[in-house]
């Protein structure tokens, strides 16, 4: 566009100079009086002045027109409309690739504002429920007629739910950081096998509880990755696969180590998820079971996701109703 507005100005001095340069000559030639050619003169620079108006006013129109269509649209972006969209038939490419990155920056900002109108929704509702939980059982606490027992079953329940405020809490200030890649990433080698194996004890309470039995074959594996973040996706996965089987269920643990990336497999053999629900399973506070609503708050798969995104890897999951599910990390190794 600079290259463009320089070209026309040239042509216009050019232009006007050449003008006055021939007519002076032809006076010359001519041998016209003095007054002639100052009136001639005087009417070259009209003419020059009028023909360089028109240009400019042609070139206003080719390129300063869509700018100020853009500034209008600009404006507009300023106040919250992410609705508008912005085009023009000029042929200039620097023109129509601003109008092109204008589009796509308010579509996202559109996309942006979408999701954040709905975590605000979700985030409410998610605190809304187990503090009208606490509230509740605090004020029956307040009876003075209530037994050992009572009392002691009122304080589990507020114990559990402020237990699911910090667990949200945590949750959704991890997911901001891992976002906004504010988070700090440390990567380092550590053998991947080992990390696995340690995040099933971690969870030996639950298993126990459930008499849930591992059939685990693990390559021996040395990953270079953000280690406190991967071990956040095995301990999620694992805690989810633990979930839904049933008891004396089994699940198996695989991490194969191929040539150009590591994959770490985890299967259950519980209720399976229909193919809309596997659509929307890393949504954000998305939550399919109902019945298992009270045990979680639907940023578990979300902060996995993006976690192995940012790992650059990829997550997969494959799943029947009533067979199970697997899911599926594949990190390309570094």
């Amino acid at each position: 566009m600079r290259a463009y507005y320089s070209l026309i100005v040239v042509i216009i001095v050019l232009f006007s100079g050449a003008m006055v340069t021939g007519v002076l000559f032809l006076l010359d030639q001519l041998n016209v009086s003095y007054q002639l050619s100052y009136i001639t003169l005087i009417s070259i620079f009209v003419v020059a002045a009028v023909a360089g108006g028109m240009m400019s006013y042609f070139v206003g129109r080719r390129i300063l027109a869509p700018m100020r269509k853009l500034s209008k649209a600009s404006t507009e972006v300023a106040r919250g409309n992410f609705s508008i969209t912005v085009s023009d038939s000029s042929k200039l490419e620097e023109v129509q690739t601003t109008f092109r990155n204008f589009n796509a920056m308010v579509k996202e900002l559109d996309s942006i504002s979408t999701l954040s109108n709905d975590f605000v929704a979700n985030v409410s509702h998610e605190f809304k429920t187990p503090l009208t939980a606490i509230e509740g059982y605090a004020m029956l606490l307040q009876d003075s007629s209530l037994s050992p027992q009572e009392r002691g079953e009122y304080l589990d329940k507020i114990l559990l739910n402020i237990h699911r405020l910090t667990t949200l809490v945590g949750s959704i200030l991890m997911l901001s950081k891992i976002e906004s890649k504010s988070i700090s990433e440390q990567y380092t080698a550590f053998r991947l096998d080992e990390q696995l194996r340690q995040a099933v004890v971690a969870l030996e309470p639950e298993w126990s509880a459930k008499s849930v039995s591992f059939d685990v074959s693990l390559d021996e594996v040395t990953f270079r990755g953000c280690e406190s973040l991967l071990n956040h996706v095995w301990t999620n996965l694992l805690g989810n696969a633990i979930k839904f089987s049933p008891d004396g269920g089994e699940i198996q643990i695989r991490l194969l180590d191929q040539k150009e990336c590591v994959v770490v497999a985890v299967t259950d053999h519980g209720c399976g998820m229909t193919p809309e629900v596997q659509a929307r399973i890393f949504e954000k506070f998305y939550q399919a079971d109902s019945s298992h609503k009270a045990e979680g708050n639907g940023l578990g798969l979300s902060l996995v996701k993006r976690i192995v995104e940012l790992s650059d890897g990829v997550i997969e999951v494959g799943s029947a109703l009533g067979e199970g599910s697997t899911f599926r990390v594949i990190l390309p190794k570094c």
